[in-house]
């Protein structure tokens, strides 16, 4: 039995709005956000030693760092696959109950915030 309550204490707070329109949005604000603020530090080591995110760096066009990046991440599918693996394996039962009945759109803002953490790390 996986321990779904501790996996939910290790996870930091997010200031978030109560503005959620929706369950998806409930489940990127209520884990996917604290997730990957938990996973921060490894995101990071990842981020410094490769080669590919340099090249990205240099690029000072912030919109054409954005799509160079978004790129990357689609063309280098283990690269992408290993990063939502590091979401996906601090879900609860439950939860990855619900990711995998909406993986398709879930997937896609986990890549989405991950864009946003990397572009964030330049600033």
């Amino acid at each position: 039995m996986r321990p779904d309550d501790t996996l939910k204490q290790l996870r930091p707070a997010v200031v978030k709005e109560d503005t959620e329109a929706n369950q998806i949005e409930r489940f990127q604000n209520e884990v996917l956000r604290p997730i990957l603020k938990f996973q921060n530090e490894i995101f990071l080591i990842e981020w410094s030693k490769s080669g590919h995110f340099e090249l990205i760096q240099s690029i000072k066009n912030p919109s054409m760092k954005r799509k160079t990046l978004t790129t990357f991440l689609a063309k280098n599918p283990k690269l992408s696959n290993r990063y939502l693996g590091m979401v996906c394996g601090l879900f609860t039962a439950e939860e990855f109950t619900f990711y995998l009945s909406h993986k398709s759109i879930v997937d896609k803002r986990i890549k989405e915030l991950l864009i946003t953490r990397f572009l964030s790390y330049q600033a």
